[in-house]
């Protein structure tokens, strides 16, 4: 099994600053759970109380490569919102990086997947590549950061920012979303690339146990399944008439959609289904 996420994301807007882009993350209530979570919704607001006690006056930071267009994109846009309305400060950046640092990082990323992407190798010209890339971002994380803060660092693109966070007095965490359950030379490969890079995490969070590298400290393992909110858009209930209208204007069937395609956004607002898919299948 491979575990891999790509998904769709409404357009996030982001405020360049140096290396780093803020993203801004709205503040909605977790207390939405409460109706699907019935009693069970007492663990969540024991959780609430320990967070807003233990991270009073604390940042929470998330770093990754991207606002939009992916797994982790669109997980971190609906957790942070949980997390900013339940009374924790969280923030969330992304890297940028020239098209050779991009370059590598696909690669790094093929490779944990045991994949041979475009049949690189990932060497010490690619460590280079990859080091000097995150030099920028690396001094603009250390300006914004203050001791007692959480760095979150996701995926393999920003992991060699995590030396740079040990350097202060934050605590840093890593979290990989990818891997695959058989790994062979390649995945172990990619491992050996950024293990220098990610060995000194204050902790390590994979989604499987499975996924777990080879030579990282056990006793700073979490495993953390991803993290489905049955309340994004591509999880609601849709009304009757809306499913064959949006299967219509998408153009997966031939019927008369009478503009009916309407969903819940994230937000809560109503949006409608308008542009044509784009559909690509074998015979």
């Amino acid at each position: 099994m491979i575990g891999k996420a790509s998904f769709g994301l409404d357009d996030v807007g982001s405020v360049q600053m140096g290396a780093l882009e803020e993203v801004p993350v709205a503040a909605i209530s977790p207390e939405r759970f409460r109706s699907l979570l019935g009693d069970g919704y007492e663990q969540v607001e024991a959780a609430i109380a320990t967070s807003r006690e233990v991270l009073s006056g604390r940042v929470v930071w998330h770093v990754n490569s991207t606002a939009r267009g992916g797994g982790v994109a669109e997980m971190l846009q609906s957790l942070l919102a949980y997390a900013r309305g339940a009374g924790v400060d969280v923030r969330w950046l992304t890297i940028s990086g020239n098209p050779d640092f991009f370059r590598v990082t696909k690669r790094i990323h093929n490779h944990l997947h045991e994949s041979d992407g475009d049949g690189g190798p990932l060497g010490p010209a690619e460590r280079d590549v990859y080091e000097r890339a995150l030099l920028e971002a690396a001094d603009d994380l250390a300006l914004r950061i203050q001791p007692g803060d959480v760095v979150y660092i996701h995926d393999p693109q920003p992991a060699g920012l995590v030396p740079h966070v040990k350097t202060s007095d934050a605590k840093v965490v890593w979290r990989c979303h990818i891997g695959v359950d058989r790994p062979g030379v390649l995945a172990r490969g990619a491992w050996d690339f950024l293990r220098p890079d990610v060995v000194d995490a204050d902790a390590y969070v994979f989604s499987r146990e499975r996924f777990v590298w080879e030579g990282l400290d056990p006793d700073r393992i979490w495993i953390v399944p991803p993290s489905i909110d049955a309340f994004s858009p591509k999880n609601q209930d849709l009304e009757p008439d809306a499913i064959p209208s949006i299967l219509a204007v998408a153009g997966i069937v031939d019927t008369d959609h009478s503009n009916r395609a309407l969903f819940r956004r994230f937000d809560g607002s109503q949006a409608r289904v308008c542009r044509h898919a784009e559909i690509d299948q074998d015979a």
